[in-house]
């Protein structure tokens, strides 16, 4: 249908012709009629320009775009057909329609028809087949106002996945995509992506994957930089594989690896040259390791033999110093050191370090640590995942007791006296340097024996047979009064006893009971004239690491003991043969072997903290010889024998040894890194993601690495508290090596362009998936191409903005009505 109509784009301009007639009588009245006239219809125009009016000029002919994939991917046969097609559809268009065709790739083999209509080339070097470029180069044909359809003559295999934005624009404008699928190739072997599978570290097993597609037995090489072989597998693919690979890097820094496809004998392969694919990997530096050992310079040299170029290992000189440097170290070793050669200064700083800052600590031996060491109640014992009993010296050790005694109402008779044998049988642990009190309520509270030294005992249980029963139950007030009392005396021990019938009144329990177990007063709750369980009463002794007692009449009357033994007795150190069993899988161990363990020469029996992990034990017996556990930010693992000494005799001529001990030193030391980076392509744009994952906040640093750009900074936004974002604008066929100044940690962001022979069929533009969200009809491979295509009853439409046109004849009405003004009025 053709036609043409005048729209206004801002119409609310034209109320103004409502003033015109005004003109006539001001700044004076008319004399003259075509004067006024001449005036209005120049107000008119200029108006009338104001609004904006346009010319829509409707049409029957139409844009059509066709898109052909000439590219390395397509040959042959399939080349053949991509030609028949695009013939096909160029038939399908009328002469009086608009026609580019847009070749994408290589240039159109010798002797082709040159198609009619405009024509474009797209990605001309043969090495990319950009369908981003393509389809955005057809969208440019179609601007506002224009119909059509385009269509699309490809195998679907792109060097890049940026069409995103373009699809989007399309389907907004109601612009069709026609496909015309001629199927990825299934006639060759090729790898599509290398890539690792976990950091890359000095020393470690690097683990790495190669994707192959195709149909086929095939070796595997990978070769450095210098061309080296450094893996080989096999593997047989039907259609896809993942195949893995693993070797050990030697040096820090950015590697260049190149993985090749080998068909194994009486395999086809297509010859095409694309069963090389090459690849940058970050390779991050050695651990750093404090090695504390009490075997001297042979144990070092032993250590650094066993755990290989990973770590890079540094022992201070001895005896140690308080002060001793641990900052800038992942991970801290204390093998086989008597606690009196770590000064409890260290001690306390590595155990801060830890929980603060994310320190691994190793913490191994045998009688030297764990047996007569002497670590008992010291700040490294506290943090270990085992506990290991030592014999301390013989001190007197002092208790503060505060006994709560209900007097109310409710107590009356035999509950009451149950309460105040069972406050004078608690006397009985007491000696004469230790401190009592006892605190009565009744509705109110009151010590009715301040604290104070048991100089006489006569006197405090003449104080508790006084109490008599009166007033209500209050029982809070009274645990306040004896915490309040408790909290700043100097005693080894500190304790509440609690006798009431629990008839209390609603208040927050649980809260002060909370605030008692963080200042060390442990809480005991006694339940007299009952012999049934008190819920109430058991909880708090819970929460208050006490007991509960439940006192039905004077013959079930008990003595309650405050005080721990004052001797010790020490771990035993078991010598002899003792199988060992792993027990974990292999996501803690990596490429350690753990079938077939070494038994173990001699080890410390110690017993496991709950929530600590059993990383090794004796079998049999089950005993934990190898325990760890998170400890704040960082992780404590325990070695209950010696790396190097006489309990490790049987493993120095197992071969996985060094492998086991530096996966465990591995996995326990601190990560180094303050921020979690993640790196994101979006065409030529680079996103980096940074998180905090330490402690210390701050912003994060990265630098580039190599290139022109050698040392420029990033400059990062913050996003969120603790995220940041970079943006680097760098081409999406190159790749982006990364550095941090501080940490030394290294990132690389690989190309996100494929070689056009080794583009991965899964990542291509699904064809079938743009015509439908586009509206476009999908064309199957083998079929004849609809001649039906690309016509359509819409017509196109040309719009022309008429506001200059309008201010032309307005300027000429105004000379027109400014001669007439002047030309003289006949007499």
């Amino acid at each position: 249908m053709t036609g043409a109509e005048i729209v206004f784009l801002s119409p609310g301009v034209l109320l103004l012709l409502a003033a015109i007639p005004a003109l006539w009588f001001l700044p004076r009245r008319v004399d003259r009629p075509l004067h006024g006239i001449l005036r209005s219809a120049v107000f008119a125009l200029v108006i009338a320009a104001l609004a904006r009016p346009v010319l829509i000029a409707h049409g029957s002919e139409q844009q059509h775009v066709v898109i052909v994939d000439r590219s390395a991917s397509l040959r042959g046969e399939r080349s053949a057909e991509a030609g028949e097609a695009l013939a096909g559809l160029i038939d399908g268009v009328r002469l009086r329609d608009r026609l580019t065709v847009i070749e994408l790739g290589d240039s159109p083999p010798a002797g082709a028809e040159a198609p009619r209509g405009e024509r474009l080339g797209v990605n001309r070097r043969g090495s990319e087949s950009s369908l981003s470029a393509a389809l955005a180069a057809a969208a440019q044909r179609f601007p506002a106002g224009v119909s059509g359809r385009i269509a699309l003559i490809s195998d679907g295999l792109a060097t890049d996945r940026d069409w995103g934005s373009t699809v989007a624009g399309l389907i907004e404008r109601e612009v069709a995509v026609d496909v015309y699928d001629l199927g990825a190739r299934d006639d060759d072997l090729y790898p599509t992506a290398l890539y690792p599978l976990d950091e890359f570290r000095v020393g470690d097993t690097a683990q790495l994957a190669v994707t192959v597609v195709g149909y086929g037995d095939i070796n595997v090489v990978l070769t450095d930089g210098d061309g080296r072989e450094r893996a080989r597998a096999q593997a047989t693919v039907d259609g896809r594989a993942e195949v893995p690979l693993s070797f050990e890097p030697e040096s820090e820094g950015f590697m260049t690896l190149t993985v090749e496809v080998q068909s194994l004998a009486g395999q086809p392969d297509s010859g095409s040259g694309n069963n090389r694919l090459t690849a940058g990997v970050a390779v991050q530096p050695p651990i750093g390791l404090l090695y504390l050992g009490a075997s001297g310079q042979e144990g070092v040299t032993h250590v650094r033999e066993l755990l290989g170029a990973g770590f890079a290992v540094d022992t201070p000189d001895w005896p140690l110093d308080p002060e001793l440097m641990i900052e800038g170290y992942e991970l801290v070793v204390v093998d086989d050191v008597p606690a009196s050669s770590l000064p409890e200064p260290l001690q306390q700083r590595v155990a801060a370090a830890v929980r603060e800052r994310g320190l691994g600590l190793l913490f191994a031996g045998g009688r030297g640590a764990f047996g007569e060491g002497g670590y008992h109640a010291t700040p490294v014992a506290a943090i270990l995942p085992v506990e290991f009993p030592q014999r301390a010296e013989k001190t007197e050790r002092s208790v503060a007791l505060a006994i709560i005694i209900d007097s109310s109402g409710s107590m009356w008779g035999k509950p009451l006296e149950l309460a105040k044998q069972m406050a004078r049988l608690s006397l009985n642990e007491l000696r004469r340097t230790d401190i009592v009190g006892v605190v009565e309520f009744y509705g109110n509270r009151n010590w009715a024996v301040p604290l104070q030294l048991m100089h006489s005992r006569t006197a405090v249980e003449r104080a508790i047979g006084r109490l008599e029963p009166e007033g209500d139950t209050t029982l809070l007030p009274a645990i306040e009064e004896a915490y309040f009392g408790l909290k700043n005396l100097r005693a080894t021990y500190k304790h509440i006893l609690m006798i009431t019938d629990a008839e209390v009144e609603d208040a927050d329990f649980d809260g002060l009971v909370r605030s008692l177990a963080r200042d060390g007063i442990t809480l005991s709750t006694v339940y007299p004239g009952r012999d049934e369980d008190n819920a109430f009463l058991k909880r708090m002794a819970r929460m208050g690491g006490g007991r509960f007692y439940a006192v039905p009449g004077q013959f079930h009357l008990v003595e309650i003991g405050f005080r721990e033994p004052d001797e010790k007795r020490l771990p035993l150190y078991r010598d002899g043969d003792f199988p060992v069993v792993a027990r974990t899988g292999a996501g803690w161990w990596g490429e350690a072997e753990l079938t077939g363990l070494p038994a173990l020469d001699g080890y410390v029996e110690v017993q496991n903290r709950r929530g600590a992990d059993v990383l090794l034990e004796t079998e049999g017996p089950g005993h934990p010889l190898l325990s760890s556990w998170r400890y704040g930010l960082g992780r404590v693992t325990a070695l209950m024998t010696e790396p190097v000494g006489p309990g490790t005799r049987g493993w120095r001529d197992w071969d996985d040894y060094g492998r086991l001990l530096a996966r465990v030193m591995r996995r326990t030391a601190a990560d180094g890194r303050d921020f979690d980076y993640q790196l994101t392509r979006a065409g030529d744009t680079l996103y980096v993601d940074a998180v905090s994952v330490g402690p210390d906040g701050g912003r994060p640093a990265l630098q580039i690495a190599g290139g022109p750009r050698a040392g420029e900074n990033l400059d990062f936004a913050e996003m969120a508290p603790g995220w940041f974002r970079a943006r680097v604008s760098v081409p999406a066929a190159d790749d982006l090596r990364l550095r941090s100044p501080v940490s030394g940690h290294r990132l690389i962001a690989s190309s996100s362009v494929s070689a056009e022979m080794q583009v991965d069929p899964l990542r291509g533009l699904d064809l079938a998936r743009l015509a439908a969200v586009t509206g476009g009809i999908d064309l199957t491979r083998g079929a004849a191409p609809d001649p039906s295509v690309g016509s359509s009853s819409a017509g196109s439409m040309t719009v022309r903005n008429l506001s200059p046109w309008v201010l032309l004849l307005a300027l000429l009405g105004y000379l027109g009505e400014l001669l007439y003004r002047r030309w003289p009025a006949k007499a």
